[in-house]
């Protein structure tokens, strides 16, 4: 395979373009190492050794690190590994291994997030979100089933009454200007606005 052109990327690293569009990201020194140049010939067993010996580990070690101060989903951990110029063999190689040894599981992911907001955003809010993050549709509901069980959903007005009752909204007192500022933070979190607009005239039973 020939080397058809190298592009830095930074003061350390350089992207080494090959026929047909393919690259690869290594440090300076490694391309010296192995005698890479612009319309120079790179056998083939010498492009196995790199992905083997080199950017499996470092494709690996960069996921890891991903996931080091946060959980994250398998396609934000793809998206991130992507914006590494990771070819997709690699960032697939990086995803077995990850989901090997349970580093990540979208569905673990998505219960721990329905737990951290509910009570704070809508269920509707939650699933958009969970959505945005590469969540499937069936990984999500599973995920709310596992979560509220079949029987025991916890009702939008419950949630939204909750979230009143927090920010101490005066139900028998509040003034019409009370009732448009509650109204607007509730429809953000994402409430249906005939549940607020219900939960804002009606007090919750005591």
């Amino acid at each position: 395979m020939t080397v058809t052109e190298i592009i830095s990327i930074d003061k350390k690293r350089s992207r080494v373009f090959f026929e047909q569009e393919e690259s690869i990201v290594l440090y300076n020194g490694e391309i010296r190492r192995f005698h890479m140049e612009a319309g120079r010939e790179l056998k083939e067993e010498v492009f196995f050794q790199i992905q083997e010996e080199i950017l499996k580990k470092r494709v690996k070690e960069r996921a890891l690190y991903l996931l080091k101060s946060m959980d994250r989903t398998e396609e934000e951990i793809r998206a991130k590994l992507k914006k590494g110029y990771y070819s997709t063999e690699l960032i697939d190689y990086a995803i077995c291994f990850l989901k090997e040894y349970n580093y990540i599981d979208d569905l673990r992911y998505a219960k721990n997030y329905i737990r951290t907001y509910t009570g704070k955003k809508s269920r509707k809010n939650i699933q958009q979100n969970l959505y945005l993050k590469g969540i499937s549709k069936e990984t999500a509901e599973e995920a709310f089933e596992i979560f509220y069980g079949e029987t025991e959903d916890i009702g939008e007005k419950e949630m939204i009454y909750a979230l009143l009752k927090k920010r101490k909204y005066p139900f028998k007192d509040a003034d019409r200007k009370e009732q448009n500022r509650e109204m607007g933070f509730l429809f953000r979190k994402g409430f249906e606005m005939e549940e607020i607009l219900y939960c804002l005239k009606n007090p919750p039973k005591e």
